[in-house]
């Protein structure tokens, strides 16, 4: 039997898990952070939040970092 605090935490449908999901797909998984996330959740205000969230990530850190997808040799 299974609890509502398990299957929560590892719910697809959960927004922080889009976002996480979305900068893996993108190269940058290292950037996600809960303060980071926190924050962008209440300024954002588009109908693809998670998608939204996770170009906020991306134009942040944009500067300093690259994709973790550049250490590999293609």
């Amino acid at each position: 039997m299974t609890t509502a605090f398990n299957t929560a935490k590892s719910n697809p449908f959960q927004l922080s898990t889009q976002v996480k999901n979305i900068l893996q797909e993108k190269g940058f998984s290292s950037l996600f952070n809960w303060n980071d996330y926190n924050y962008f959740k209440t300024k954002v205000k588009a109908f693809h939040k998670a998608q939204a969230i996770a170009e906020k990530f991306i134009e942040e850190n944009q500067a300093q970092n690259e994709s973790d997808l550049a250490e590999y040799i293609f």
